[in-house]
């Protein structure tokens, strides 16, 4: 009879430690995803509102590109607002160097100040 308890406690431990192992990383890539979703965002809202408010598109490209090194920054200006659009690439599950990947992308979009000083 104690021969079977010990094995099912150790099968139980098993499963137990596989089960840990995937809520770990599964709570890890959340955390990955919403942290680099907040920075995306932050930079791209930051560079569209100096832009729009005291510079240019110029201005914004290199606002959200100094934010975000490692992103792809897109911004257009169509004469009465100024949209910045940050795209990073994310590690899902494994090491930050994991070919399994993510997609993260934030948008910004900011009107023209009508008192903004012109170049």
């Amino acid at each position: 009879m104690s021969n079977e308890n010990g094995t099912a406690l150790v099968g139980t431990l098993a499963i137990g430690f596989v089960f840990v192992l995937v809520i770990t990383q599964t709570l890890i890539t959340v955390g990955r995803l919403s942290a680099t979703a907040a920075d995306v965002t932050e930079a791209a809202s930051t560079a569209a509102q100096y832009g729009a408010r005291y510079g240019g598109a110029e201005d914004a490209t290199r606002i959200a590109q100094d934010l975000v090194p490692d992103g792809v920054v897109v911004v257009a200006d169509d004469g009465a607002t100024l949209s910045v659009e940050v795209t990073v690439d994310v590690a899902l599950v494994g090491p930050e160097r994991s070919p399994v990947r993510g997609t993260v992308t934030g948008r910004a979009i900011a009107a023209f100040s009508p008192y903004r000083s012109q170049p």
